[in-house]
């Protein structure tokens, strides 16, 4: 579908168009949730004797209202199906005001989207490995250049996003995958590391290196500011590129100082690249799950909540524990 954007803030770039297949019998039914919903149009695209499509044009930030309906509706339905689609360009202008609030893409465009990018794979695996590379030769050569470099690739981003927003839905076998993704990742560039510290010639603690040794406040507020960032970032449809520098930046220079510092043998500087990458990563989940709960995203059904509402605030605990214990250690 093409449409023309009007401008920047135009009316129609921050919309999609939900289409819903389904039995006749089910076209009124499907039409009342379009109209309680303010869409911005609605029509009947096709239709025969066992099935219609009816497509609903509406902004980002209602759409999530019209899928759950749809949802309710299509229970127990094998002849019932939804399609959601981008809309690029629309002909012709229409002079309305775009809504004022930020624009949140929907539950399940976030759950395809990090599912995705938190599957363990080869490609995953890859983007591991050239990160750790291209990190590990920034540190050990004190060039600050190459280790920005290395983070555009941010690997690590889809994990943490993907491990706060199964937590923030209650959903235990995502958390399981997302922790999984995230310390096989975390370890593989770790051991990489070790392997090219025992191999790289003349090899010594360079400033980059050891400022990554110590927990500071600067560190724990830029993994803080981090997580809140890519989680806003992702749920309102934002790229998340620069964003994922930010994560990166966290977690993945004090995952390769780490498995430096033990091939030097180094234990103390060892220790705390240890400790700020477990602070890093509490300090981005707490929050990204804390965005992500703030810009509504919950599960539809009220039991599953419930249950998501426990799984959040076990998660919230555990991060914030984990952050005081560290803070505390450090200080005091």
């Amino acid at each position: 579908m093409l449409i023309y954007p009007l401008d920047s803030k135009g009316y129609f770039n921050n919309m999609i168009t939900i289409e819903a297949i389904a039995p006749p019998s089910n076209e009124d039914a499907i039409t009342r949730i379009a109209k309680q919903n303010d869409a911005a149009d609605y029509w009947l695209s096709s239709a025969s004797d066992k099935q219609i499509a009816i497509k609903i044009l509406v902004e980002k930030s209602k759409s999530q209202k019209i899928l759950d309906q749809l949802q309710n509706l299509m229970e127990g339905k094998s002849n019932f199906r939804v399609l959601v689609y981008p809309l690029e360009i629309a002909l012709p202008y229409e002079k309305k005001k775009a809504s004022n609030s930020a624009v949140t893409i929907s539950r399940e465009a976030l759950l395809s989207q990090l599912k995705s990018q938190g599957k363990l794979d080869s490609h995953y695996m890859m983007l591991v490995f050239l990160s750790t590379i291209v990190a590990a030769i920034g540190l050990i050569e004190n060039n600050v250049a190459v280790i920005i470099g290395a983070m555009v690739i941010a690997p690590l981003l889809g994990p943490n996003l993907a491990l706060s927003l199964s937590t923030i839905l209650g959903q235990v076998k995502g958390i399981l995958n997302a922790l999984q993704t995230l310390v096989i990742g975390i370890g593989f560039a770790l051991g990489l590391s070790i392997i090219l510290s025992l191999f790289y010639p003349n090899l010594s603690l360079t400033p980059e290196l050891l400022s990554r040794t110590t927990v500071g406040m600067d560190g724990l507020a830029l993994a803080l500011a981090s997580g809140a960032a890519a989680a806003l970032s992702i749920t309102t449809g934002v790229s998340s590129v620069l964003v994922g520098v930010m994560v990166a930046v966290a977690l993945l220079p004090p995952t390769v100082t780490l498995g430096i510092c033990l091939g030097l043998g180094a234990y103390p500087e060892a220790k705390g690249a240890a400790l700020l990458l477990i602070a890093n990563i509490a300090s981005v989940n707490l929050t990204a799950q804390l965005t992500m709960r703030l810009k509504g995203i919950k599960p539809r059904e009220p039991e599953k909540q419930r249950t998501a509402l426990i799984v959040f605030v076990i998660g919230i605990l555990f991060w914030c524990a984990l952050i005081a214990y560290l803070v505390y250690g450090l200080y005091f």
